[in-house]
């Protein structure tokens, strides 16, 4: 038994380590190939920089406006992070815990806007926002944001308070709560790990969301992250230095926040999957 066990082992330590390099290896080449000249790149995609090229990222930062992208993706993502927050938390305690004779209605609604394509939504609220002024500013993009985050977000908030017991419910009630004192006080705390889950989600789609951005955004003070990194990849194509780094500056803030924030999205990733 225990040689098998220690074999079992050993093969589980080879699995996860073969997963790990596979992993992290784009992200090693990404940021070798940062610090790289662009003769270096085309001569050999993968390699250690003869001398390291930091100028690619002061290039890159200059070059793709990144102080105004960082500002304008930092104001577009967390404004709808918070609304979608909000909206799907208060749209998921209505529906779980209020008297609602529409909330089939409600559930499947969500459900249905989920398998609508983004393709099919994008011209004809082009022609509306364009209408209404919104096209080229930051109010416009987190209203679709908001919007398309909203099924995802509100199913996956609907199955943890859907588990909420009962008995918390009334014995606020008998306590004298009224339902907006129940859903800030009881509820609220409760679902303090899957809502900062939301929050995560959907920073990290508004972070890397490029299809909206590159229709409705086209000055350079309201562009967002996704947009700076695709100048390098159009016009500067063949400069391969400060693509990578360009490409290192947009996505590290994703992973610094992740990393700091890892512990409460797993935490609401299971309490989202659990009901009862």
């Amino acid at each position: 038994m225990k040689s098998r066990k220690r074999n079992f082992l050993i093969i589980s330590y080879v699995v996860v380590i073969t997963v790990i390099i596979l992993h992290m290896s784009p992200l090693a080449i990404v940021v070798l190939n940062s610090l790289r000249t662009s003769d270096e790149v085309l001569r050999s995609m993968i390699g250690i920089p003869a001398e390291a090229q930091w100028g690619n990222f002061a290039f890159a930062w200059e070059t793709g406006n990144y102080t105004s992208a960082y500002i304008s993706t930092i104001i577009i993502a967390i404004s709808t992070g918070l609304i979608v927050m909000m909206l799907t938390g208060l749209a998921s305690y209505g529906i779980t815990k209020c008297r609602c004779y529409f909330r089939e209605f409600f559930s499947t609604y969500f459900v249905v806007a989920l398998s609508i394509p983004f393709f099919a939504m994008m011209v004809p609220i082009f022609f509306l926002f364009h209408r209404l002024g919104l096209t080229n500013s930051r109010i416009g993009m987190i209203i679709i944001y908001s919007a398309t985050n909203m099924p995802f977000c509100f199913i996956f908030t609907l199955a943890f308070f859907k588990g909420l017991p009962e008995e918390l419910d009334e014995a606020a009630r008998i306590d004298g709560c009224t339902e907006v004192q129940n859903f800030i006080y009881n509820c609220l705390p409760l679902a303090k790990p899957i809502l900062t889950s939301i929050l995560l989600i959907v920073f990290v789609n508004c972070w890397n969301e490029f299809l909206f951005a590159n229709l409705f955004l086209q000055t350079d003070n309201v562009r967002t992250v996704a947009l700076s990194f695709f100048i390098f990849t159009g016009q500067y194509r063949a400069d391969f230095g400060p693509m990578f780094a360009a490409a290192i500056i947009t996505i590290v803030p994703i992973i610094v926040f992740y990393l700091l924030m890892q512990r409460t999205f797993i935490d609401g990733l299971i309490a989202g999957s659990i009901k009862g």
